[in-house]
């Protein structure tokens, strides 16, 4: 966890923002018209989703395991005039009352544990957003923080899918392979 935490502060500290990217297009859709509530970014990095969904009126609390993170992102929401709940956490030790979610957002940090922790954390007719790289020959780290196709559709096998969408995608002149999902819990 420290190390983790180390190397993620020094990133951000450095300037370093490879990372800094507009928030999801079909989150960003989505949250135009949705009702807000409450969210939980988690992994947020410098906040691209957290202020998207703040601007939109949700109340958010946005987790990372970077303070350094955090802190930019908590300038960037002083500076939109916005509030986001800023919880420095290591997400392996994170643990949220059950159904107290309107939305959770996980966006490119894969942990398969995490995502069976983010379904019990949704409130019955909430919804999840789930965007991360597929297993393919190009995926960062060798696929090792990558899904299998179609695995993240079968992760969400009893939910309500509203989107899923899987394939290559430009982001950042280059392209990605991603798996994307929005879907709502029954109930």
């Amino acid at each position: 966890m420290d190390n983790d935490r180390q190397r993620w502060d020094a990133r951000y500290a450095s300037g370093d923002r490879r990372h800094d990217a507009e928030p999801a297009p079909r989150l960003a859709a989505w949250a135009r018209t949705a009702p807000p509530g409450r969210a939980l970014d988690v992994a947020a990095g410098l906040g691209r989703h957290a202020l998207l969904l703040a601007r939109h009126g949700w109340t958010v609390d946005a987790v990372d395991i970077s303070l350094e993170a955090l802190l930019i992102l908590k300038r960037r929401a002083a500076q939109a005039a916005l509030h986001v709940n800023l919880v420095v956490a290591d997400l392996d030790d994170l643990e949220c009352r059950p159904a107290s979610y309107d939305l959770a957002v996980q966006t490119f940090f894969l942990d398969r544990s995490l995502i069976t922790r983010l379904a019990r954390w949704v409130r019955p007719g909430g919804h999840v957003y789930v965007e991360t790289h597929r297993r393919t020959s190009t995926a960062p780290a060798g696929g090792r923080y990558a899904l299998d196709p179609g695995e993240l559709r079968t992760l969400f096998e009893t939910w309500q899918v509203v989107e899923y969408e899987e394939g290559v995608r430009p982001e950042g002149g280059r392209e990605i392979d991603t798996a994307r999902l929005l879907a709502r819990r029954p109930g």
